[in-house]
Order: C-alpha cells, then structure tokens, then sequence
C-alpha cells in the first residue's frame, strides 16, 4: 500500500502513483492509495495524462505494509500506523516523529516536492519512466513550487522539470498556468471546505495551531467569503480544541500571501513574525510569502519563542 498524508495535494496523490510504479519497476508489488477527496488540480492533472483515481483509503487493515510519501508526521496519517510495517518513506519534508520497529528506506531530500526525489531515485537506477508518470512528476514539481516560485524551489527541480516536460512531451508554463486554474475553482466548496482544503496543524510556541493556505491565481475568489469562512474557522476551532487557527490566501502570480484575521492572538502573532502592523479590515498583505514549509511555519515558531 502507498500513499500520502490526508488532504492530499497533487504530490501526494501523484506521488504515491509513482512510486507504486517505480516498487513494480523493481519487482515489488504495490497499489496507490488516496487518503481524502482529490482537489481539482489534482482531477485535472489525473484527467490530463488519463491515469484514474487512486481508491481512497478510510482505514488501515491490520498488518498492512505501507510504503509513505510526501509526509513522515504521523498526524497526517491513518491511525492504526502502529499496527502496520512500514517500509519506507519518500519525502522532502523536516523530520516530524515518524516511528518504526526495525530500520527500514528513508529518502528525505531537501528538494521542493517528492516528485522530485523519484525521478532522481529512478535516473539512479536507470528506470525510464513512461510518457505518463514523467507527466506526474512534472507536475508534482510544479504543483509544490507553484512554477519555481516557491523558495523550497532547487536548481535540481527546475532541470528535473526541464528534462521531464521533455519525456512527457507537456509544455511547462501552459500546463501550470492549467493546473493554477484548476486549482483556482473553489465555488464548488463550502466554507469549511476551503478552509481545510490545504491545512496542517502543527505545535507552535506550545500551542495547538491549524494552518491553512489556499494557493490561487485569482484571491478574490476566496476573500468575498472572509465572513464565512471565519465562520467556519470558529466551527473548527471547536471541534479540534485548537489553540488558534490561521488563514493564508496566496496569490500565486504577485508573490505574496493574504493573512485573514481570526483572533487578537493570532493577530499578535502575525504581527510579530513578520514585523508589521494587521489591516484594519481584517486582510493583511504579507509580500513575498507563498510557502507554508519554508516561510509561514518558520517565521512563525521563530516568532513563538521571541519574548
């Protein structure tokens, strides 16, 4: 079994599509599991290369052996992890507490998406891929950079995705510029359904903090729900017991990030991390910021243990 974290994204499930693939290059069987509802990036890159849907996995059978990727925190996997062998791990994010009972393959890079790390695992190993799972990895690559615009983004990932474009025969700015227009069509979605639609919570100064971001080439889509959407966030806040709870909207094409104001804490936060003063309209413009890993998370722990 292989998959992602829950709430996949377009690395995830593509991920876990791939590296199923590469396991049966090398003799393994293996099947690709989703573990939530597919956003409509992830629909139109499947529908692009015509690859269906990963089954979606509700819960682990005991004894299962997993094989994980783009994630190694064990909060943004099934619970009964414990029970089951896992064999290795795919992932560019930080270490996140991941346990195991013997020593197993461990594949953490410092490259900007996982899709990344498997074509470098495949050219190691002079696996071609086909026409199709290049197509996967190059858009996971451009999903997770947000087409190199994202710091996390490598001199390594822009040739990997040179070089892929190449094999998939898929054009590079005319395929993102599809997806960020995919990915840019929430009204389909409730309020709590954009809010959760990309969110992590993560221990920040001691406090239980969600975050949540929604990448988009058009932000007004998103900010005319702001009063909903808080709505939805104070719902959510309840029924997690969360400490507090932070709403990005990105703006892919001018580089910067929208805070939504939630809570005075939160505010304080905010302002803190990034040393400026919130709007009075509740949307704060935080220029420069498109990452939750490498600039949001960051600056906001380091705010944390300011005194």
């Amino acid at each position: 079994m292989v998959f992602g974290h829950k709430i996949p994204d377009t690395d995830a499930v593509c991920g876990a599509i791939v590296r199923a693939w590469e396991l049966k290059q090398r003799g393994q069987h293996a099947t690709p599991y989703r573990l939530g509802v597919l956003n409509k990036e992830t629909e139109y890159v499947l529908n692009k290369f015509s690859v269906d849907s990963p089954q979606l996995l509700s819960a682990l059978p005991p004894c299962s052996r997993v094989a994980i990727v783009d994630t190694n925190n064990p909060q943004e996997l099934l619970d009964g992890l414990d029970q089951s062998e896992i064999t290795s791990v795919v992932d560019h994010h930080k270490l996140c507490g991941l346990h195991t009972d013997k020593p197993i393959e461990i594949d953490i890079r410092p490259l900007c998406s996982t899709g990344s790390i498997l074509y470098a695992r495949m050219k190691t190993a002079k696996i071609k891929p086909t026409k199709t799972m290049a197509g996967l990895m190059l858009s996971c690559i451009l999903s997770d950079s947000l087409e190199f615009r994202s710091p996390t983004t490598t001199e390594i990932d822009k040739v990997y995705a040179k070089e892929l474009s190449k094999l998939c025969g898929v054009k590079i700015k005319p395929h993102a510029e599809a997806m960020f227009a995919a990915k840019a069509d929430i009204g389909h979605l409730s309020p709590k359904e954009v809010v959760m639609m990309d969110s992590k919570t993560f221990n920040i100064g001691g406090r239980k903090i969600r975050v949540s971001v929604v990448e988009t080439t058009n932000p007004s889509t998103a900010l005319r729900q702001k009063e909903a959407l808080l709505d939805a966030m104070t719902l959510i806040q309840q029924m997690e017991t969360l400490d507090d709870m932070l709403f990005f909207v990105v703006n892919i094409l001018e580089n910067e990030a929208v805070y939504v104001s939630f809570s005075s804490t939160a505010d304080a936060l905010i302002a803190k991390a990034w040393n400026l003063e919130i709007s009075s309209d509740g949307m704060t413009v935080i220029p420069g910021v498109v990452s939750r890993k490498a600039q949001i998370i960051p600056s906001l722990e380091l705010a944390a243990r300011k005194k």
